[in-house]
């Protein structure tokens, strides 16, 4: 008898360190993102690098940032509307960009993105880690073209994202390189919001 009270004794201690260990760990997954949900973001997680890009990279002096709908701190949520619009402004020198951010659609390979390349006459921009396409309208060739525009779009699921720089009144005295960093953020903060 004697024998089995400490077996039976330790046997319950095991299972109560058990029980705690388990319940610890349980407790850890449910403070992180465990269930393989995305991590809350903001507008402001995506519009700000883009903000930085035109404070040092394609310097526009006092440029301001506003967004469309809600603030800075508004989440991104996973439904249709959850995305991020932001415009970027500098009236003194005529120039506005505009980024925007949205959900990728159920007929996204049908008559989302590829509708949207097709109708602004977009095309591929080589040298870049994921697809990202332009249309590069900078110069002005016409009289009947008032403004310099530049257009980039990029799908990286879950996302879709764009950027459009304009010149209201001239051309968009903006560089090949300019737009190949433009690109290359615009890829970054998509795919930092996807995680």
């Amino acid at each position: 008898m004697t024998r089995r009270h400490p077996d039976q004794h330790h046997a319950r201690r095991l299972l109560a360190a058990s029980m705690l260990i388990v319940a610890a760990a349980t407790t850890a997954c449910g403070t992180t993102s465990g269930t393989n949900t995305l991590a809350v973001h903001t507008q402001k997680d995506f519009c700000a690098p883009l903000l930085d890009f035109f404070r040092t990279a394609f310097l526009i002096d006092g440029v301001t940032l506003s967004y469309i709908r809600g603030t800075a701190d508004s989440a991104i949520t996973p439904d249709a509307d959850g995305g991020a619009t932001c415009v970027f402004s500098q009236p003194a020198k005529h120039i506005t960009a505009h980024a925007s951010l949205r959900r990728t659609k159920p007929d996204e390979d049908q008559s989302g993105l590829p509708a949207y390349v097709k109708e602004m006459n977009l095309v591929p921009l080589p040298g870049h880690s994921t697809q990202i396409w332009i249309s590069d309208a900078r110069i002005k060739q016409s009289p009947i073209q008032t403004k310099g525009v530049v257009d980039l779009a990029t799908r990286i699921d879950p996302w879709v994202s764009g950027l459009t720089i304009i010149n209201e009144t001239d051309t968009l005295a903006i560089t090949d390189a300019q737009i190949a960093t433009a690109a290359d953020l615009l890829i970054k903060s998509t795919q930092d919001i996807g995680h």
